[in-house]
């Protein structure tokens, strides 16, 4: 039996249009707008004894009342584009517990939060690190800070129409390296489309051996989400014990379920998150969570595991998205803390320091002529 409203999503899914279109781009900086909110109200959360899952139910239910207010009478679909999620010092991401969880935050902890909202499918993701009741950070967790930092400022520098891939991974490389850190293993930065946050083009924060994508030269009018993740250690993610709880919908696999609360529970998950991430939070029903192993179990969700670089460690993460314009780049999210960063290393490669000193945006040509007369 064929079902009007998704074969209705489908015939929109494959009108994919791109960022030459305004209304594509008011989306983008609509569900920037819901992400930018969102996460400052969870880091302003962020306190001494705070319980982490709250801190996650806090980000996912500002999403939700942002969204409510955002092309309010039209029909299209709105969400959660990537559930809250609050890793705590050497968890590299993905920790969003739930409610029963006990896991509170102490005093000196590095907290990465990451998460994301969508309008009409097109997706806003955001991520930014705080560390919980220091107004100045110094150590290796200012190090690590500053190496996400710096990293960041490199990328969206040479994130334009006309560069490579491959141009931009081993400046990524040496800006970590100056901080004696390294960016954690396999995160990489992608381009994004409608209902899609993990496009063909892909920028890797460090070269490793097995890993190749393929190079790639951006395009005007395309979206990028950049994800910097960087690690005082060896940059080496692993699980532990820590259950999993956020899933993605597997859209292409199929499977015939026995398990009558595997069923339910993909029943639920493809009515209300088809095809973006979502937490196990959003199942209220204990059998229901059952069937989750069983949907993993043959494919049709796919898991976003909970990764931990080596006990002792810190680890920061931040996570913008960028439009590529004929007027330059436009960031439509980012949070740009903490304050009070005081590492006692520098970047002292020239190509780099130069680079960082280039405006985002190019200067105009009569600001740019201006500039050359009065030099």
């Amino acid at each position: 039996m064929s079902d009007d409203g998704n074969d209705k999503r489908i015939e929109d899914e494959e009108e994919d249009l791109d960022c030459s279109h305004p209304e594509v781009v008011n989306k983008y900086q609509q569900a920037g707008a819901v992400a930018n909110e969102a996460i400052k109200a969870v880091i302003a959360a962020c306190v001494e004894g705070k319980s982490i899952a709250e801190v996650c139910e806090l980000g996912d239910a500002k999403i939700n009342e942002l969204l409510s207010k955002v092309y309010k009478g039209k029909k299209m679909e709105k969400g959660i584009a990537f559930p809250t999620c609050a890793s705590v010092n050497n968890c590299c991401g993905h920790f969003s517990p739930l409610k029963e969880d006990s896991s509170a935050l102490k005093k000196g902890d590095l907290v990465k939060i990451d998460l994301g909202a969508h309008v009409d499918g097109y997706t806003a993701l955001v991520a930014g690190s705080v560390v919980v009741g220091e107004s100045e950070i110094t150590g290796r967790k200012a190090d690590v800070l500053q190496a996400a930092r710096v990293a960041s400022d490199v990328i969206i520098r040479t994130l334009q129409p006309g560069k490579k891939n491959s141009d931009i991974t081993p400046l990524v490389e040496r800006a970590v390296e100056a901080f004696g850190c390294k960016s954690v293993d396999g995160v990489v930065s992608h381009q994004i489309k409608r209902f899609s946050t993990d496009g063909t083009k892909v920028i890797l924060n460090k070269r490793l051996p097995g890993q190749q994508v393929e190079e790639c030269t951006f395009d005007q009018h395309e979206a990028y989400a950049v994800d910097v993740v960087v690690s005082t250690g060896e940059g080496k993610a692993r699980e532990l014990e820590t259950k999993c709880t956020v899933f993605k919908r597997a859209p292409d696999n199929k499977y015939n379920l026995k398990m009558k609360s595997a069923r339910e529970a993909l029943f639920k998950i493809e009515k209300s998150h088809p095809k973006m991430p979502f937490s196990l939070r959003e199942i209220d029903d204990s059998r229901v969570r059952l069937g989750i192993t069983e949907c993993v179990r043959h494919e049709l969700l796919q898991p976003h595991p909970v990764l931990y670089e080596r006990d002792g460690e810190f680890v920061a993460q931040i996570k913008f998205c960028v439009l590529l314009m004929p007027s330059g780049p436009i960031k439509i999210t980012g949070w740009e803390g903490p304050e009070g960063v005081k590492s006692d290393k520098t970047v002292e490669d020239e190509e780099i320091v130069a680079l960082l000193k280039q405006p985002i945006k190019p200067k105009k040509k009569k600001a740019a002529a201006a500039d050359a007369a009065k030099a």
